[in-house]
């Protein structure tokens, strides 16, 4: 059984979309999208190679869930729901095992699509109205994301938040509101569903690599077992046939082993102040120990650094984001 880890796909047919996408171009004037904006140098070529060779990697598209009721190392470790480089490279989260515990890196992928295909997805962004204003209403729905879309054009960046786009039902909405939210959902649907026929699909390789990290607070001895294989494996059934969810302890579930910690002394950087949660952030041997490390644990696995036990939530960083000062921003 496979799900999905803050991205969203939708059956939408890729020669509809692209159809629709070059319509859109035209009628908001892509014609002057075409070699008046930065470069859109680069070319497909084969996925699960580092991003980040030269071109521009500043996301010319980016979809992201800002705010809800999580906590914030949940907030600053999140991944955008889908990033678009000009070079053809489109960055998501792609579908994560359902097991518990949850392996502790995020499932990244990179699909990587024409140029000409970039022009097109940025066409239809701004036929949706991304950066237009238009009214998306505010439903009776509260501790929920918004979803901001950015999208940048030679005229400049534009930015559009809808609160609780997936979350609302239309109750307490005009019809107007409602035909807006219709619109950027259907952009949404089309970015987060490019079939593997655009283009090459691989696991994204990053370069560099943060960890947020805040003390463990448990009651529970260090060390234990070997936890459940990430890569593979079930946790015991709950009576209704789901997960078992685990009590402080385990509840009976294997314990993760307690690691020591292979990079920069935790927590590094505070995230925000009076709250104890942190940022470290490596680049090249550096993310690459700490990666093979974090392919080996999951996302309850006790790290200790300092004389402290810590838990840490790994985020891949994008090639557009140079270390935690982004991830700081996102939160």
């Amino acid at each position: 059984m496979m799900t999905l880890r803050g991205a969203r796909l939708a059956a939408v047919a890729l020669p509809l979309f692209l159809t629709a996408a070059a319509c859109a171009g035209d009628t908001t004037g892509s014609d002057s999208l075409r070699g008046a904006g930065p470069a859109l140098t680069g070319a497909p070529g084969n996925p699960g190679t580092p991003v980040g060779s030269g071109v521009d990697d500043t996301a010319v598209l980016r979809v992201d869930l800002v705010g809800g009721f999580v906590t914030p190392q949940i907030l600053a470790a999140r991944l955008p729901v889908v990033s678009v480089y000009p070079g053809g490279q489109v960055i998501s989260e792609g579908p994560q095992v359902a097991i518990f515990p949850a392996p502790a890196l995020p499932n990244v992928q990179l699909r990587r699509i024409a140029p000409a295909d970039v022009q097109r997805l940025v066409g239809r962004a701004v036929a949706a109205g991304v950066g237009a204003g238009r009214d998306y209403g505010e439903p009776p729905v509260t501790d929920v994301p918004s979803t901001r879309f950015t999208v940048r054009t030679p005229e400049g960046v534009r930015t559009t938040e809808v609160r609780a786009l997936a979350e609302a039902d239309g109750t307490g909405l005009t019809a107007e509101q409602q035909n807006a939210r219709r619109d950027i959902q259907e952009l949404l649907d089309a970015l987060t569903d490019l079939p593997g026929t655009i283009g090459d699909t691989g696991p994204y390789v990053p370069t560099a690599v943060a960890a947020i990290a805040a003390p463990l607070v448990s009651d529970c001895p260090a060390g234990g077992v070997q936890p459940v294989n990430p890569s593979g494996g079930a946790a015991p059934a709950g009576p209704s046939g789901g997960v078992q969810p685990p009590d402080s302890c385990g509840g009976g579930l294997p314990l993760p082993v307690e690691q020591a910690w292979p990079g920069p002394e935790l927590p590094g950087e505070p995230l925000a102040e009076g709250l104890d949660v942190g940022c470290v952030a490596v680049r090249g041997t550096d993310a690459t120990v700490l990666l093979a490390a974090a392919r080996t644990a999951v996302d309850t696995t006790p790290w200790t650094s300092g004389g402290r036990r810590w838990t840490a939530d790994f985020r891949p960083l994008l090639p557009d984001e140079s270390g935690c000062a982004d991830l700081r921003a996102a939160s």
